[in-house]
């Protein structure tokens, strides 16, 4: 008869355990020699843990470590402390049908839960913390609010679940972004053209359109809107990332996407993530020089829309362009 994988597992703990209560105090030598059947790591490091808290005290040398049961020890609970470490809900003791990628791949990513997408992002737990603990942590924290979760920092991820470490992150906001721009895509081929037929109508289109641009970029980054005749949204394009000066913002690199969509005009648009949509000397200078190279193109800038979390600023509407 096969035993079970967790039961056997319980017993090797508690064989060590035994003898560590018994023996009182120790040194790892004589639990070696008393568990000879057992491998020296898996006894080191039960030693380590009950160490690291606080049930047990080591009173010699780095070279040779003598080991007794602390004041804390009178509190240990052997079984309860054996529990933690075998009966805990990891991906890899899950039965195979029932683990978040090999449900994926039988159901399709549109039946699992959130917590087992964000198990799968996470990919691999710690010790003490799996990936599938820290995804139910993620998810019952979060919900459905995956627009607050990617404005999470690493450090918050990080308090959240030790099992989220840098990998871990990357990710999790890798897979946000993908979502973020896959539903952009697809309102942006789905949704009739837009007009732009004055000031309101381009502050409208680009609060809408650059929503992410507002509210999370670190960096500015520069973008045109393509106009066709009737001034209709043909597409953006991010020209730059990166402070707004004039290498960044060439003509060559502003009007090359315009050329290829042969649009009739633009709309100049780009953040401020310190939050103070006040053009800068360089704002105004940047918009002159690429009116003036426009009008050598035969196309018009309608606008020069400045972004940032709480408002939007249009320089034609200031009188700036």
């Amino acid at each position: 008869m096969k035993i079970d994988p967790d039961i056997k597992r319980f017993t090797r703990y508690q064989s060590v355990i035994n003898i560590l209560l018994i023996k009182g105090s120790f040194c790892k030598s004589e639990i070696y020699q008393s568990l000879k059947e057992e491998k020296p790591q898996f006894i080191g490091r039960i030693i380590s843990d009950l160490v690291k808290a606080g049930y047990l005290t080591n009173s010699g040398s780095k070279t040779k470590p003598q080991y007794s049961w602390s004041a804390k020890g009178d509190e240990f609970n052997a079984g309860r402390w054996i529990d933690q470490r075998v009966f805990t809900p990891t991906v890899k003791r899950s039965p195979s049908i029932d683990r978040p990628r090999e449900r994926l791949l039988r159901l399709g990513p549109s039946e699992l839960k959130i917590s087992e997408l964000l198990t799968i992002l996470i990919r691999s737990g710690l010790r003490g913390e799996s990936a599938m603990q820290a995804g139910e942590r993620l998810a019952t924290l979060f919900g459905n609010n995956l627009e607050k979760l990617s404005l999470q920092a690493r450090g918050e991820l990080k308090q959240v679940s030790k099992a989220i470490g840098e990998t871990a992150y990357c990710q999790i906001m890798a897979g946000l972004e993908l979502g973020k721009r896959l539903a952009n895509q697809r309102t942006t081929e789905s949704a009739p053209h837009h007009k732009v037929r004055n000031t309101s109508d381009a502050l409208t289109y680009c609060k809408e359109h650059f929503m992410r641009l507002a509210r999370e970029a670190k960096q500015e980054e520069f973008h045109i809107v393509l106009l066709d005749e009737k001034h209709q949204v043909i597409k953006s394009e991010q020209i730059t990332v990166g402070l707004l000066d004039k290498s960044l913002a060439h003509p060559r690199e502003v009007f090359k996407p315009a050329v290829k969509e042969s649009a009739s005009a633009l709309i100049l648009v780009h953040n401020h993530p310190s939050g103070d949509a006040t053009p800068s000397q360089d704002d105004r200078t940047i918009t002159k020089d690429l009116k003036r190279a426009a009008e050598t193109l035969g196309l018009r800038i309608l606008d020069h829309i400045i972004l940032c979390k709480d408002k939007a600023l249009s320089m034609a509407e200031e009188k700036l362009l």
